[in-house]
């Protein structure tokens, strides 16, 4: 489990898989979650991909959670992969409960899964993909630090007409340079007891 300001970052139980089968059966959140707005899925393929992520150590899962009510919100992923031979992760999420779209839950649930990726999972850079037209992605990414690195030219075709891909990737040192800014703007008060439990060993 991962704390990040109001966030709680918990593994996938089988018991969340009917908060799951309703987002992913949301035409809207897979729209901007994956650019497939028709790609649904059944119980059985959700349980299905429920025992493949419990076999996968390249792939972490989170059920992200208001801290305060323990009320799921969305879901985040870290891939573990390697560009030849430099450490890199793919990391994603959507937020399942529409509502809250808009209040700053993605920036922060993205600075987390940098957090996760450069300061517990030592790795060198993160990547991330998003469709053209999601603009709030693109947005978001760029605000924790994304570059825009490239585009996957008429990747899917959504609502009547084919969009590219945007690939964006952030590298280590350039988060290190902006990391105690962006904690600062996503954590606020809880900054310093994020800093006490997630940032120094007792005894070093």
């Amino acid at each position: 489990m991962f704390e990040f300001g109001d966030l709680r970052f918990r593994s996938v139980e089988k018991e969340d898989l009917k908060t799951l089968h309703a987002w992913e059966n949301d035409f809207e959140t897979i729209m901007y979650s994956r650019g497939k707005p028709l790609n649904f899925v059944s119980m059985a393929q959700l349980e299905k991909q429920f025992e493949d992520w419990t076999k996968d150590e390249k792939e972490l899962h989170f059920i992200v959670e208001l801290s305060a009510s323990r009320e799921p919100v969305g879901i985040a992923r870290i891939r573990k992969d390697d560009w030849g031979n430099v450490r890199s992760a793919d990391v994603g999420t959507y937020i399942g409960k529409k509502e809250l779209w808009g209040k700053g839950l993605g920036k922060q649930i993205t600075v987390a899964l940098l957090e996760m990726c450069f300061n517990q999972l030592n790795v060198e850079r993160c990547e991330a993909w998003s469709a053209e037209y999601n603009v709030r992605a693109h947005k978001s990414l760029e605000a924790c630090g994304f570059k825009k690195s490239g585009e996957v030219r008429q990747v899917s075709f959504v609502n009547g007409r084919k969009w590219d891909g945007y690939h964006f990737d952030i590298l280590r040192e350039e988060f290190l340079a902006i990391r105690m800014n962006l904690l600062k703007q996503t954590l606020g008060e809880k900054l310093d007891g994020y800093l006490k439990r997630h940032c120094t060993i007792q005894g070093y």
